[in-house]
């Protein structure tokens, strides 16, 4: 049996080093999996995903985690997008972060999109370029910390309604997003209640507010600072 009749439950890869995945990196033509439900590539294994056959995969969940940058210098330094397949759950995690604008997401429908970064020069390489990526259709996004500051560089697909859109961080984690200007950061559609962002935040973006019938409704703002006592048990004259 080849590898893609197989159906695989969980699929984990590790590299401490760039040897580790030399042979893999070297080679043209991308290789097969079968069916993935699960994904984890940690480390310099991150960097496999592009040679990974996935255009007509559907994969419930998708995980990179790369702690060093070097671990997905391979991906950032190719020009060329690459397919991704079906994608429930995608998570990136520190400078695994930068991968998604190398992504071909244009098309793509992601039920939960999740951006962590600890650190700023994890989304370095994000800020730094000139030209938005797209990451599609999503229902539900979740960027932490400094990864909240890639919604300056992302676009979302127009005919998109999200269920959630949670940013979680610090004030130093929103510098970026603060120096911009008002309206500027287009969301799009997000269901009423599923807005999670900090109210100095809020007038950065553009976004309009559905029901669940996808109908504009108008927008109250929450008095009780609900979104303060959830994330840090502050007001907002102590969290910013």
């Amino acid at each position: 049996m080849s590898p893609k009749d197989c159906e695989i439950e969980d699929l984990r890869l590790y590299a401490s080093e760039e040897a580790h995945v030399a042979a893999v990196l070297a080679q043209e033509k991308p290789f097969c999996v079968g069916r993935v439900k699960d994904m984890w590539l940690e480390g310099y294994a991150a960097s496999v995903i592009t040679k990974i056959s996935l255009k007509d995969c559907e994969i419930e969940s998708l995980r990179l985690y790369a702690p060093r940058k070097e671990h997905v210098a391979a991906v950032l330094a190719q020009e060329k997008p690459f397919c991704v397949g079906r994608v429930n759950n995608m998570d990136l995690e520190d400078y695994a972060v930068g991968v998604i604008t190398k992504m071909s997401l244009k098309d793509c429908e992601i039920e939960s999109l999740g951006l962590y970064a600890s650190e700023e020069a994890h989304v370095a390489e994000v800020l730094a370029q000139e030209k938005p990526f797209c990451v599609g259709r999503v229902k539900k996004m979740w960027l932490y910390k400094y990864a909240a500051s890639v919604i300056t560089k992302m676009t979302i697909h127009e005919d998109n309604t999200m269920e959630r859109f949670v940013l979680d961080g610090d004030k130093k984690h929103f510098s970026r997003i603060l120096k911009e200007k008002d309206n500027s950061i287009e969301l799009g559609r997000i269901r009423t209640d599923g807005l999670r962002v900090p109210e100095k935040i809020k007038r950065k973006l553009r976004y309009t507010l559905v029901d669940g019938e996808g109908k504009e409704v108008l927008e109250e703002r929450d008095k009780s600072k609900w979104w303060r006592r959830m994330w840090c048990g502050c007001d907002e004259e102590e969290r910013f």
